[in-house]
């Protein structure tokens, strides 16, 4: 694939992905459980394509390669890095929101078993029999 055309490729790529990152922090933010499966692996999809398509010497993964001078400096690639820069941003965002949705259920389910387990021993004496009322 040509250089101008890979860079096409992989700028497309970048904003599907940085939209279906909005479209995950929506899901997020309404709990919307089935959509959010479905917008995952669409996400995952989009971010193997991009590794796929990413040459391996921009990303300075060839020793042996010529350093690419006009590959970085060329500002399509400042514009493809740029956009995916934006992507991490929204993806640690999503993550840090995911990551508080979490703790909130954690200590949800901590006070209910807690609470149950208090009651539990209330209604019940040690020897497992239904506790009478004084």
């Amino acid at each position: 694939m040509s250089e101008p055309s890979l860079i096409r490729e992989i700028l497309t790529l970048g904003n599907e992905l940085k939209s279906t990152l909005e479209e995950e922090f929506i899901a997020l933010s309404e709990k919307n459980l089935d959509h959010l499966e479905t917008v995952q692996v669409r996400k995952v999809d989009l971010l193997q394509s991009i590794q796929a398509q990413w040459p391996q010497d921009v990303a300075g993964g060839e020793d042996d390669a010529e350093p690419p001078v006009q590959v970085t400096e060329d500002p399509l690639w400042n514009e493809a890095r740029t956009l995916l820069n934006e992507c991490k941003a929204a993806h640690i965002r999503n993550d840090l929101l995911l990551k508080r949705q979490l703790e909130v259920v954690r200590t949800v389910l901590s006070s209910l078993t807690q609470r149950s387990a208090d009651n539990h021993s209330a209604l019940y004496d040690k020897m497992g029999r239904m506790r009478r009322k004084r």
